[in-house]
Parts: structure tokens; sequence; C-alpha cells
């Protein structure tokens, strides 16, 4: 576990990423607010476990995950969801479209052509979890004083949302965008290079001093920059260099 800023730790990542917790996980990050906390995306769930060891590195327990906060459905972003949510009682977070993605499970994931890929082991198997709210573009959530801004940035999947903290000026992106100013082209019928530059130009325009992407490095104190400079790519007609 990486404490990142004052109330922001790293407590899970995968192959893309700082591989704490489990191959298959994205970023996972939890947000102290005071007495409760808040996870952003959860992972795929085959070790969460790790995630609630990593906690307890810190001081923090289980207990205190009142808000699991998803940017999109993907099982490596959301399939430790029903897990917490079943012991800890922590209310899972997410778009209408997102929660009718992991109610409908492997089916409605279409997670068996992504065994067959290799995009996940052939012994991977997603709990279906059904969300305790469902918001929408320009919902605030409040937790422990701080204020959560969600904002639909689809793109990478049309379900993605992206969560802004203004008073922690963190922005945490899930998939839109990553390090060194990089994105994930998916072969999927839900993936669009337009719907993606036109989510970086909204989120590009927010006050963000610090960037949590899905997938590969934080970028603590990046004051806009990588955001900035994957709009001017796609404004000048380019692809940025994909991930994937």
């Amino acid at each position: 576990m990486e404490q990142l800023t004052d109330r922001i730790y790293l407590i899970g990542s995968g192959l893309l990423g700082s591989r704490i917790s489990d191959d298959y996980d994205c970023n996972i990050y939890f947000v102290s607010a005071g007495d409760t906390g808040i996870i952003i995306d959860c992972g795929s769930g085959r070790n969460t476990w790790k995630l609630l060891d990593n906690l307890a590195q810190h001081g923090f327990s289980g207990e205190q995950l009142e808000w699991i906060i998803l940017t999109h459905a993907h099982a490596d972003h959301s399939g430790g969801a029903a897990m917490l949510q079943r012991r800890f009682g922590s209310k899972v977070v997410c778009s209408k479209q997102t929660a009718r993605l992991m109610s409908g499970g492997e089916e409605a994931l279409k997670l068996g052509e992504a065994r067959e890929q290799g995009i996940y082991p052939a012994d991977y198997h997603y709990e279906p979890c059904e969300p305790s709210l469902m918001v929408e573009d320009g919902d605030i959530l409040r937790c422990g004083g701080v204020e959560v801004h969600f904002l639909a940035s689809p793109g990478h999947s049309h379900d993605h949302m992206s969560v802004y903290i203004p008073q922690l000026a963190a922005l945490f992106c899930g998939d839109v965008l990553f390090s060194e100013g990089r994105i994930a082209v998916q072969q999927a019928d839900d993936f669009s290079l337009e719907e993606l530059s036109a989510s970086i130009r909204r989120l590009e325009a927010l006050q963000v001093k610090d960037l949590f992407p899905g997938h590969l490095q934080p970028l603590c104190g990046d004051y806009g920059e990588t955001l900035a400079a994957v709009a001017r790519r796609f404004a000048a007609g380019e692809i940025p260099e994909s991930i994937v």
C-alpha cells in the first residue's frame, strides 16, 4: 500500500501498475474521509483480501468502507464489489449502465469471450452485484465532509464515469487516459475514439492537481498537464499511444 497524498492511498494494482494486489486488478484507491472511507474501483475480486491487508497497514479496516465507487463495469474494476458489499455492508455506487452490466454478471460482461481471448484466466469467475446507489452525470455524493462529483466520460466504454473531489483537486479518471498521455484502445462495440476525445476535453476543464488513472502510475502533482497533452494530440488529429 502506498500513501499518495494526505488522504489518498493506493491499496491495489495489477500487472499494468504496481502489482501490489492481484495481477488482474486495476489501480484501486482509498480516500480517507474521517472515520469513514471510500474505495474507488475494487479490482477483479480474485484476491480482495490483499486490499484489506493493505488497508490495515495504515490503520484502516474494512468496516470503514462506507462507499465503493466504480468508474465502469469492466471486471478488473468491479469484480470485488460483491464480496466487499456482502462482508462489510459497503454501499456500491455506479452509473445505471454499470449497474445493469454488474447485475447481469458474466453474460452481460461477455466474460466468456474475454477468457477465450486470454484477457482473464480460464478459472476466473465474476460474482454479480446489485449496486446500492445509481448516479448520473453531475450528481454529488457527500461522505465525511468530502464531496464526490460524478462526470460521465464515455469512450473507453459507454458506461464510464470519472470521479472528481474538488476539495482535494483530485480526479479519478478510470480508463480514460494514463501516464505519458496514453489511452486504452479497445476492440469492443462500446469503444469510441470520438467520445473519448470529447470526454478528455471535458475533464481538462477541471481544476486538477492530482490525477489517478485506473492503470499504470498515479500522477500526483500533474496539474492537468497529461489531460492537456492528450487533448492537444486529439485536436491535431493524432491518436495517442495505446497501452493495449
